[in-house]
């Protein structure tokens, strides 16, 4: 049976607590908690941080977002629970308690997970197994730090879900994959549209028949993005920059404009 994990409830000073030395969250900011400083200078921190003890002070593994938060709210004091663990149970009681929260970007997850996996020198089955979720998970957030820079904008910027990302980032060509994006992220885009999307822009197309005309040469011309769709009530191309994605029934759209 295993041991259970000692832990200490205890009010301690904001001053003594440190910021974690590798955060989760890239992005947090003050303005990122506001919402949370006004409950905390209502009704108080309903939740405890987590910290382990560093020293004299303590570090923070659960709670980032708590203790930015009640600073702000000018608390000088906050509930805490100090547990002894060693540093890979702080990362994993980190990345635990954090994997329910939707507010935590894809690509925050790929880098901790990337920096776990290399302290650690495990593997992606390993890394699954310790936090309990599927080794596919961790691969498909692993991957996304091998996107190309345009992808990992968009969704760094929240442009893009990471399941339509996943979707486009498995085109194979690249200049088509970049015009795709540019449609996602100016008209948004849905995961079972990327899909779609997905699909057609790596659709092979039918081989030419064979011609020996002495016009055509040996080479392969280069490849082209994809023309813009067409609109679907008047007929006319459409441009990136006054494209909308709508997600309708079939049944429900409209059919093209005849040309006379």
């Amino acid at each position: 049976m295993s041991k259970q994990m000692d832990q200490v409830y205890k009010m301690l000073p904001l001053d003594k607590i440190m910021d974690p030395e590798r955060p989760l969250r890239s992005d947090l900011s003050p303005d990122s908690v506001e919402d949370l400083v006004a409950s905390i200078k209502k009704i108080g921190v309903i939740e405890p941080l987590i910290v382990k003890r560093v020293g004299d002070d303590f570090e923070i593994i659960a709670g980032h977002r708590r203790l930015l938060a009640s600073d702000i709210a000018g608390l000088t004091m906050a509930p805490c629970i100090i547990v002894d663990v060693d540093d890979l149970k702080a990362e994993v009681m980190k990345l635990h308690e954090n994997l329910a929260r939707a507010e935590i970007s894809a690509i925050d997850w790929a880098n901790h997970l990337d920096h776990l996996k290399q302290q650690l020198n495990i593997s992606n089955a390993k890394l699954a197994e310790l936090l309990g979720m599927s080794e596919a998970w961790v691969e498909q957030h692993l991957a996304i730090l091998d996107y190309p820079a345009y992808l990992q904008e968009a969704l760094t910027s929240g442009k893009l879900s990471f399941s339509s990302a996943r979707q486009l980032a498995a085109i194979k060509d690249d200049r088509k994959r970049q015009h795709y994006i540019e449609y996602a992220v100016k008209g948004g885009v849905t995961p079972a549209l990327a899909a779609n999307w997905r699909r057609e822009a790596n659709a092979v197309a039918p081989a030419a028949s064979p011609d020996t005309s002495s016009h055509l040469t040996s080479q392969t011309p280069e490849a082209t993005p994809p023309t813009d769709p067409s609109c679907p009530v008047c007929g006319d191309p459409v441009p990136i920059s006054d494209s909308v994605t709508l997600t309708v029934h079939h049944w429900c759209r409209p059919s093209p404009v005849d040309s006379n």
